[in-house]
């Protein structure tokens, strides 16, 4: 495939849109950071739902164009506002939140940094002999070799091990099942084109599910499922390989070639960089994607020789003879049909356009947010407005402000809902974020929470569709109803029609394992049964100090806004909204206590002699203990998220702090020099790996 001159086109500029523009950052549309903490904390849920999901479901939540760039905002965000974030996005490999599996890799599978323009450029002087190959959006596997025969194939899974899907790889375009004779392991995507997507859609058709989105989501799916249904319809496309770590990459993506499997560099052939202006090349390669049968979302530099990569080696996450640049996001013209409205999980009023459906980067839009009342009054959107729609730096699509050069004359600008559009109330609008105060207005967002793993009961297979059919069914109006439902209840569960036109239910057997999960779910700490109440300014940091505090649900109920206040990082304003959100539920904790969830209970004064908490000083001081990086290592740690870690922490006496200061008194590190460690040698701080961590909360030494 050439990349004739005619089809080149400056980087800064999205492919493929009416309106192209250098700079998308209008204020509250697209880029820049969240306009306040319940933003920031909206797009982590999001993120760790949409991971999750990846994981355990064949409907995928946000592509991974639109991950990368919500965990960049949520990472600028943490670091302008000093937040040690409690989940573990960052410490993730790949699409976030991913599991590890059953097969173990030779060596981790990274991902690879994607920096700005600045940084690529400095990368291309410092190294004049990098390669160019594009980024294909798909599903990262290794494959293992002997003697020549594919004998092992792994998703990427947690980086160091993944899901075993030999079988439902082999016979894969590209990536033959004999090849050579030697033992080896090749690593590449598998992607979906355009008229493999279209088979696969019509599988999903005939199970009477929705087609794919796009066709990164495809991969996931059809690689979840195990039956053989998408037999033959992935491809392959290699971009490493250890069949002879002493060439240089091009040599080895060739001697692949010869073998039979397709590359990642052999798609779109351009491989040279310009070193003197690199940007020009990434522009080149990406003057192609609009006419592709498969999504290519960036491009790939990497140093081509095989001792400067040695002599550069490996980041704790990233390689260092490599990184990896997104292209802009496409734009396409469309027409806001509609401005709806909806009431999220704290009460928000959420406002968004429907849209005429259009393709945007391989998958249809049909809405997308419009932020505050304030914003969309400012920009004067309209009902009927020409709008350009694009997928970038936020979880849904986007669009940019509307041509009024286009807009009929009889057009009349849009009023903001007066009243709360499910029960009438009044707005409080003492903020930009209007919100009702009327809690069964956000019951499907407060379920959702209170189900979630990092932040609520941790009630697996309870959220999405199936909490939304409960509200639906009148079975759930707020937290407690939870722990009120029956099997048959769940069993006989409506979750719409199947393809033939008849009731599609959970079962008995799905709705077995949820009642599992809610017995369970029973048992969670006083922490994570404040926090799904879903009040404000109680989130998991919170949750915990005030579970600490006050030890039982009745004190915490009891106390005084005063009392409230002196909890650390709290104050009189917090304290006060978190009294009346107290008293306003009464009715749903009453309902928790009679189904015997965990109101907590006063912890034991220690007599005299008895020995000190594990993560305690003498006396009974909390040891002040900071995590960082990944703790997978140690196997009592490794299925805990971050918010698991800190809640294992306090349990044994320490306090979880996020950051490292003169205060902090131990640090639990697998990386070697990361900001943290430095910073914690300097200041003389003990350092410990997760290992050694678990080990000590074991043996009770500190």
């Amino acid at each position: 495939m050439s990349l004739s001159p005619q089809n080149r086109q400056p980087v800064g500029i999205p492919v493929g849109g009416q309106f192209a523009a250098t700079n998308h950052a209008e204020p509250g549309i697209g880029l820049g950071t969240f306009a306040s903490a319940e933003e920031y904390e909206a797009a982590v849920a999001s993120a760790l739902s949409a991971a999750r999901a990846y994981e355990t479901s064949d409907v995928e939540e946000m592509p991974d164009v639109d991950f990368d760039r919500l965990l960049s905002r949520i990472a600028s965000y943490e670091e302008a506002n000093g937040i040690e974030p409690e989940h573990d996005l960052h410490d993730a490999i790949g699409h976030g939140g991913a599991s590890g599996g059953d097969v173990e890799h030779a060596t981790m599978m990274k991902s690879l940094d994607k920096p700005g323009e600045e940084a690529v450029i400095e990368f291309a002087a410092k190294h004049p002999n990098a390669v160019i190959e594009p980024k294909i959006d798909g599903l990262a596997i290794s494959v293992r070799y002997e003697d020549g025969k594919m004998v092992r194939a792994a998703r990427r899974g947690d980086g160091y091990t993944g899901e075993d899907v030999t079988d439902r790889v082999r016979g894969v375009e590209g990536l033959p099942e004999m090849a050579g004779d030697g033992d080896y392991e090749v690593r590449g995507e598998l992607y979906l084109n355009d008229e493999n997507k279209e088979k696969a859609n019509a599988v999903r058709a005939a199970a009477g599910k929705a087609p794919f989105a796009n066709a990164r989501n495809g991969v996931a799916g059809m690689l979840n499922k195990q039956d053989g249904s998408y037999a033959g319809l992935f491809s392959f496309a290699a971009y490493s390989t250890t069949i002879d770590e002493k060439s240089d990459h091009l040599d080895s993506m060739q001697q692949l070639e010869g073998l039979g499997f397709t590359t990642a560099r052999s798609l779109l052939p351009q491989s040279v960089l310009d070193a003197e202006d690199p940007m020009a090349a990434i522009a080149a390669l990406g003057a192609e994607r609009k006419g592709l049968s498969f999504l290519m979302d960036g491009a790939v530099l990497k140093v081509n020789t095989a001792a400067e990569r040695a002599e550069l080696g490996e980041g704790s996450r990233a390689p260092k003879w490599a990184v990896a640049y997104k292209y802009p996001a496409v734009e396409e013209p469309t027409v806001i049909e509609d401005i709806e409205y909806n009431i999220g999980k704290t009460g928000r009023l959420s406002i968004r356009a429907r849209l005429t459906p259009v393709e945007v980067d391989g998958s249809v839009v049909e809405y997308a947010s419009l932020h505050n009342v304030g914003h969309l009054q400012t920009a004067d959107m309209r009902i009927g407005d020409t709008v350009s729609a694009y997928k970038a730096n936020d979880i849904i699509p986007q669009v940019h402000l509307p041509r009024a050069d286009l807009r009929d004359e009889g057009s009349q600008p849009w009023q903001p809902p007066s009243v709360c559009p499910q029960c009438s109330e009044p707005f409080d609008k003492s903020t930009e974020l209007w919100r009702c105060h009327t809690p069964e207005c956000s019951v499907s967002g407060r379920i959702a929470y209170a189900a979630s793993r990092d932040a609520g009961f941790d009630i697996e297979g309870l959220g999405g569709s199936i909490g939304d059919a409960l509200i639906e069914a009148d079975r759930v109006k707020d937290v407690g109803d939870l722990f009120s439902l029956t099997e048959d209840q769940l069993a006989e569960l409506d979750l719409g029609e199947t393809s033939t036109g008849g009731t599609r239910t959970l079962g008995q057997k799905n709705a077995a394992k949820i009642m599992a999960e809610i017995e369970k779910a029973k048992s969670q700490p006083l922490n994570r049964v404040i926090t799904s109440l879903s009040m404000r300014f109680t989130g998991r940091t919170f949750g915990r100090r005030l579970a600490a505090q006050f030890e039982t649900m009745e004190a915490l109920q009891t106390a005084t806004v005063s009392q409230l206040a002196n909890v650390e990082g709290i104050g009189q304003k917090k304290a006060e909204v978190i009294h009346e959100q107290l008293k306003k539920n009464e009715p749903v904790i009453a309902k928790l206590r009679a189904a015997g969830v965990n109101m907590g209970a006063p912890k034991p004064k220690p007599e005299a002699g008895s020995k000190a908490p594990k993560l305690a000083k003498a006396g009974g001081v909390p040891l002040n203990v900071v995590v960082t990086g990944s703790v997978k290592g140690a196997p009592s740690l490794a299925s805990l998220s971050r918010s698991g870690v800190q809640e294992l922490i306090e349990a044994n006496g320490g306090k979880a702090s996020g950051s490292v200061s003169k205060t902090t008194d131990l640090l639990v590190s697998s990386e070697e020099n990361s900001s943290k460690v430095i910073k914690a040698r300097e200041l003389g701080i003990k350092i410990v790996t997760p290992e050694e961590f678990a080990k000590m909360l074991e043996d009770g030494e500190a």
